[in-house]
């Protein structure tokens, strides 16, 4: 019988040592020739089977907020616009991070990134030693401009720590990390129970219903001003306050709300039938001091990243086959 040869040479079907493996990648056309593509991936799973690891990726979505919410201090509103961010465990101690999403230049590519600052806070809060990831970020926001990056990217790194190394985090400890990071607390309720939130009731409603609601076909409508000085990821809070940005808020348009959104500098608008209007206005405000601005619209959001992302664990449960969790459960319930 005559064994059939693969173009390389090597016996088809037969399991080759790793030696072999690479003098075959060496040969293959196509194949680079450095022995790295191979050594890197074959060492990546010998070292996650050595720590008891196994390769994982998780995804996780997490809405962006809008604080000081129609002008009212202490006032937030989860949106449907999210922050939505892939993990996937190594075992080289090293971190990469790949942006998707508008203002990438202000979002740091590091162990300085927010994501992952928190997911490290949370790894050693628990005795967890850091293996590394690779991080795909997606933002359908703004980042740097008053609409809750900052808090989503805390909640974001915190429940990829808590779903990869199952750390049992419950929603008291969660809250309290992440409070680490994001001193506005009103901003992380309703980035993860979704609704308006408010600081000086959230302690007593938890987790009971958003307060209020809007009209089924509310936009919040916002204008960002464009500033050269805030494309960096070490701009300050005094670099938020952009030329235009007094005459933007000053605006009299009857009818209509304006407001700064969080820390700024976008200006957030509410406004049932004068919205096109009102956002001339607050664009004229910057176009006299030489500043572009756009405009975009977002549709506030019921539920938050504790429903969106328990949401996505069940359809993967489903998808698997699985009549169990695929992992013993978090105590955060997503």
């Amino acid at each position: 019988m005559v064994v059939p040869r693969a173009p390389n040479g090597a016996r088809a079907g037969v399991r080759m040592s790793r030696p072999q493996a690479l003098a075959c990648a060496r040969n293959r056309p196509g194949w680079p020739r450095s022995k790295d593509f191979l050594t890197s991936s074959w060492d990546r799973r010998r070292e996650l089977r050595s720590t008891g690891m196994k390769e994982q990726s998780v995804q996780i979505r997490v809405p962006a907020t809008v604080g000081n919410f129609a002008g009212v201090a202490g006032s937030t509103v989860a949106l449907e616009g999210s922050l939505n961010v892939k993990a996937t465990l190594r075992a080289d101690g090293q971190v990469s991070i790949r942006y998707f999403g508008e203002n990438g230049e202000r979002v740091p590519r590091g162990r300085s990134n927010l994501v992952v600052r928190a997911m490290e806070s949370a790894l050693k809060l628990k005795a967890v030693e850091w293996t590394g990831a690779d991080f795909e970020i997606y933002s359908s926001v703004p980042v740097g401009v008053g609409l809750g990056s900052s808090a989503a990217a805390v909640l974001a790194g915190l429940i990829v720590a808590d779903r990869l190394f199952e750390l049992g985090f419950d929603e008291k400890s969660l809250f309290e990390l992440a409070a680490v990071h994001e001193s506005r607390s009103e901003n992380l309720q309703a980035a993860w129970f979704g609704g308006l939130r408010s600081a000086a009731t959230e302690a007593a409603e938890g987790d009971a219903a958003p307060q209020g609601w809007f009209p089924e076909k509310f936009m919040l409508n916002v204008v960002i001003p464009h500033f050269h000085r805030l494309d960096t990821p070490f701009a300050s809070a005094a670099d938020k306050n952009v030329p235009g940005l007094a005459d933007a808020l000053g605006v009299g348009v009857a009818g209509a709300g304006v407001f700064l959104c969080g820390s700024g500098p976008a200006v957030g608008i509410i406004a049932e039938d004068l919205a096109p209007e009102a956002v001339r206005a607050v664009q004229d405000g910057f176009a006299r001091h030489g500043l572009e601005s756009r405009h975009v619209a977002f549709r506030p959001s019921r539920t938050g990243a504790r429903d969106w992302n328990a949401a996505r664990e069940a359809a993967r449960s489903r998808a698997s086959g699985a009549t169990e969790p695929l992992r013993k459960p978090s105590l955060i319930p997503v």
